[in-house]
This record gives structure tokens, sequence and C-alpha cells, in this order.
């Protein structure tokens, strides 16, 4: 009696085709390819920061940026407190990441670090109850809702370094400042260091 691979094998031998078994390495899924993955983190910066208001598509993109890219989080915080007094109890407070990567093929957004999976990840909270849109006179913004608060609180232990991190801004972030971190002032300085990196 043929097994089930011996019978397909067959059938495909018939329609006079061949049985070609591909040894290459099985392509590993990074985490951050994961909608499931990276919508976490998203429930996490909605359940953390500007609860009341919620946040714009922009200022998420822009916090899930400095949140995957550990090696800007240093930077991003010497200029987001360079007027507050409170600067070097705020770098005491935050924890280091161990494993630091720094991109060194940075690119420089024209807007922000939009990426269109977060359609699909707005989409993804949003059918299971997690999120709602808020509309405002200047912009729609992204608000938690109860179900969602419940996960993003769970998540806290779980994504340990981001929550760390988060916690440096008391649930609030400035956009136009964050915004012009991430799309200036962090390109142009690791540009500069790329260029001494080549010469």
């Amino acid at each position: 009696m043929n097994s089930d691979i011996e019978l397909l094998i067959n059938r495909i031998e018939q329609k006079k085709l061949k049985v070609r078994v591909s040894l290459d390495r099985p392509v590993y899924k990074q985490p951050e390819d994961s909608i499931l993955y990276r919508s976490c983190r998203i429930l996490l910066i909605l359940g953390m920061i500007n609860l009341e208001k919620g946040l714009s598509k922009e200022l998420i993109a822009c916090i899930d940026f400095i949140l995957r890219n550990t090696g800007y989080q240093s930077k991003f915080i010497l200029e987001y407190f360079k007027n507050n007094k409170e600067l070097l109890n705020k770098l005491n407070s935050w924890k280091k990441q161990k494993n630091i990567e720094n991109d060194f093929y940075l690119i420089q957004y024209k807007s922000v670090p939009w990426d269109l999976r977060f359609n699909d990840m707005f989409l993804f909270l949003s059918i299971r109850g997690f999120i709602d849109t808020k509309k405002t006179s200047n912009s729609t913004k992204i608000i938690i809702l109860e179900k969602g608060m419940n996960i993003s609180e769970a998540l806290r232990s779980i994504f340990e370094e981001e929550t760390n991190f988060l916690n440096l801004f008391n649930g609030k972030i400035k956009e136009k400042d964050t915004k012009k971190i991430i799309t200036e002032v962090i390109p142009n300085t690791y540009w500069r260091e790329n260029e001494k990196l080549i010469c």
C-alpha cells in the first residue's frame, strides 16, 4: 500500500512534472515582520502615552521607530529633555538596553517613518475592539479602548525595555518635538557619523 507521499509523487509524475526538494535554509521571520508582534507594541504605546487625547498615526509611527531602533534612544532622550533640568534624573532612571544595534543605513524620512503595514495593524486592532479613531478639527487620533487597555497593561511585563523607555515621559509626549527629532535631528547626527566611518 502506497503512503500518502508516494501517492502524491505518483500523481505529480503522471502529469509529467518533476518532484523537487529544496534543501535551502528556511526563511527566518523576524518578530518585526509579524503584524501581531508590532500590533502588541502599538497597544503598549497607546496604553502608556497621551491617554486622554489619543495619538496621531504619525506620532505612533515615530514612537514605534524609536522603540525599534534602540541605538537612537539615548540621542532621542538627550534632545527631547535638553531644556529640562530633570534630564540627569531621567537618564539615571532609564535602564539602557544591553543589546543595542545601530542602523548605519538610516534614511531621512520626508515626513515620518510611516510603514504601510501600520494600516494593517490598525485594522487588526480595530476589528478586535482594542482601538478606535477619534476625529478632531486638525487630525484623526487613535485611542485605546478598555479591552485594549487590559491587554496593554499585561504587555508591560513582556515589553519591559520598551515600557522602561516610555515611562520616562510620564504619559505625555509632544508630537512636534518628537517628529523633529525623528525626521531631522537623528538622521542628520548619524549621517555625519556614517561619513566619518566611510572616510
